[in-house]
């Protein structure tokens, strides 16, 4: 079949694709061959795959700024989503996301691969489910249930350390863009013990928030990212001088680089982070500080 479908696209013909969709074999209960064209299925998978399962990432998993696991992901063949290349490396199984390439997500339907989609929505309540659906799909159910139930009881273990007022918090990025109710980001500050101060206006994804809202506000703390490697002049509003001055308001970056980009098990380590700086900021009664 591997032949069959290479010849296909060395001759360019859409009628030899057909014909080798329709000639493919079902894919066996465990893929063993498993290619991931989005962000954050890169992360799930490189998580669980065994080794040699997976074949290929998305170039995006090796870039630090969005993916925690970049290291490990410089160990797999880098793709960019396209149709071309899931052919070359005929894969049992494709995973991506619902927001990923639709053309692509729909040919390769078309032409008999499976294909297993993601969704768009993420927030530290769908993780485990995440986890345990490719651990499903991946043949690694036990490795993925044993990772959820220890997310899960971390994530409780943080949010019962809690007590006291709760600081107030701006994601603030590029542009002026700051996450609110709904997002993968709103969810990490809650469960921090925050207040996100965008998703207590009214803010619901990703939406641009006003300079003067945030010097209104005076939240203790502004998360902002770090400077990329190309600097933009959207990368300066976080960094306006009006909000340089605010006399008692925390800012910097904070959450470790690239580890609440996507929602998989390495978004602990933004909890993990962000529950320590609250517990600086708003210590229990009689806990010491680090």
């Amino acid at each position: 079949m591997r032949k069959l479908r290479r010849k296909s696209v060395s001759h360019l013909s859409g009628l030899m694709l057909l014909a080798g969709a329709l000639l493919a074999a079902p894919a066996s209960a465990t893929p063993k061959r498993v290619m991931s064209l989005n962000l954050c299925t890169d992360q799930l998978a490189m998580t669980l795959a065994a080794p040699g399962q997976l074949v290929s990432v998305s170039f995006l998993a090796k870039q630090p700024s969005l993916s925690m696991l970049h290291e490990e992901a410089l160990k797999y063949p880098a793709n960019r989503g396209r149709a071309e290349e899931v052919f070359l490396n005929d894969p049992d199984l494709v995973v991506t996301g619902t927001y990923s390439l639709h053309n692509t997500t729909a040919l390769l339907k078309r032409l008999g691969f499976a294909v297993e989609e993601f969704s768009f929505v993420q927030t530290l309540d769908t993780i485990p489910d995440e986890i345990r659906r490719m651990g499903s799909l991946l043949g690694q159910e036990e490795k993925a249930e044993k990772i959820a139930r220890d997310f899960t009881s971390e994530i409780e273990s943080i949010k019962k350390k809690q007590c006291g007022r709760r600081p107030t918090v701006i994601a603030y990025d590029q542009n002026g863009i700051a996450p609110g109710k709904g997002t993968l980001a709103d969810s990490v500050l809650q469960a921090a013990g925050f207040d996100n101060i965008a998703a207590d206006l009214g803010v619901v994804g990703m939406a641009p928030f006003p300079i003067e809202e945030v010097i209104a506000t005076r939240p203790d703390v502004i998360i902002i990212g770090r400077p990329g490697e190309t600097p933009t002049l959207g990368e300066r509003v976080p960094r306006h001088p009006a909000i340089a001055a605010l006399p008692d308001t925390r800012i910097g970056s904070f959450v470790p680089q690239g580890s609440w980009s996507c929602a998989s098990p390495s978004v602990i380590e933004a909890v993990r982070a962000l529950a320590k700086l609250r517990a600086e900021i708003a210590p229990c009664p009689g806990e010491a500080t680090q």
